[in-house]
């Protein structure tokens, strides 16, 4: 069979387009591999300074939206461990279920600034992390557009006040020791426990107050 200047032509130029075309696959697969590790460098980058930013409440808090997530131990100032199950997080503080001891269940309000630790399961300490940069979810997409939620721009002193004003017979805690009573008033560094005397208590050594 003979092969014409013309076949060769087409020929030749057949292989050149094919080896332009792997040439420039080859290129497209460096630079998606290139942009990829780009961006997720950027995302692990963002997710160290997220994690950085994260304080205990917002850990707490990551919890209360976790998922089956099972009750969390708490060691108190002072010594005590709580094992209890948060329920809702305020701006310095949380309402959680305390299940255990016995002689501590119930309701309680909790200072953030009065715990000592947390001993997370490691299911636990990753869901306490929140979801990292790279997912994006329904609640993060409200986020975008609402404004923050009351509840956590609420005070510890701020919700003490009202609890106050509802006159619950209450235990309130702190490193030194317990005072069962009403609280009859906050003020602003200090909190007035009423029972058998007035017992006045410096607002930052409350650790929590247990709704009896």
């Amino acid at each position: 069979m003979w092969i014409t200047p013309a076949d060769s032509q087409v020929h030749s130029l057949a292989s050149l387009t094919m080896t332009l075309d792997n040439l420039f696959h080859d290129l497209e697969s460096q630079l998606e591999r290139e942009l990829d590790a780009q961006l997720q460098n950027r995302l692990d980058d963002e997710e160290r300074e997220r994690q950085c930013a994260l304080s205990i409440r917002d850990r707490i808090f990551a919890l209360t939206h976790a998922a089956g997530c099972d009750p969390v131990t708490v060691v108190m100032k002072g010594g005590v461990t709580l094992v209890l199950l948060p329920e809702r997080v305020g701006k310095d503080w949380f309402v959680a279920q305390i299940l255990e001891p016995h002689d501590f269940v119930g309701l309680a309000i909790i200072a953030v600034s009065g715990i000592e630790s947390m001993v997370l399961t490691p299911e636990q300490n990753k869901a306490s992390l929140g979801e990292s940069v790279d997912v994006l979810s329904a609640a993060d997409l409200h986020s975008i557009s609402a404004r923050p939620r009351l509840i956590a721009q609420v005070s510890y002193a701020f919700v003490l006040r009202d609890v106050g004003r509802r006159r619950k017979q209450l235990d309130v805690v702190t490193s030194a020791g317990k005072y069962r009573g009403t609280i009859d008033r906050v003020g602003a560094d200090h909190i007035e426990v009423g029972g058998q005397s007035a017992v006045v208590l410096p607002l930052k050594d409350v650790l929590y107050v247990r709704v009896l």
